[in-house]
């Protein structure tokens, strides 16, 4: 998260994030159902990634991560979904971004 202090834009974060691309898979932990998306950035507490479905917000999910930033092998995480905020076509070709902190 950011917030505007004069022009200047502070991070709000307890790590820092780093980019990464890849592709994750997502599961509801309630329901049991799967969604594609692309993973754009992490920190050691959570990460943000794309998707075309938007989880609500509070939901507990697991995320699979292709080619993980953590390690050389897949990984899964269990998150809980913090933010989420509609993207448009110049942004990305997903139609939302997702925040999530680790459980």
């Amino acid at each position: 998260m950011q917030a505007t202090q004069g022009t200047a834009t502070v991070e709000q974060r307890k790590s820092p994030r780093r980019n990464c691309t890849t592709t994750v898979m997502f599961e509801n932990y309630l329901t049991g159902n799967y969604f594609e998306g692309r993973m754009v950035n992490y920190s050691r507490d959570g990460m943000c990634f794309e998707s075309d479905i938007v989880p609500e917000i509070g939901a507990e999910i697991f995320i699979g991560v292709e080619k993980s930033p953590y390690s050389p092998n897949y990984d899964v995480f269990r998150a809980k979904v913090v933010w989420s905020r509609a993207l448009t076509l110049k942004e990305s070709y997903y139609s939302v971004g997702v925040g999530v902190r680790y459980c």
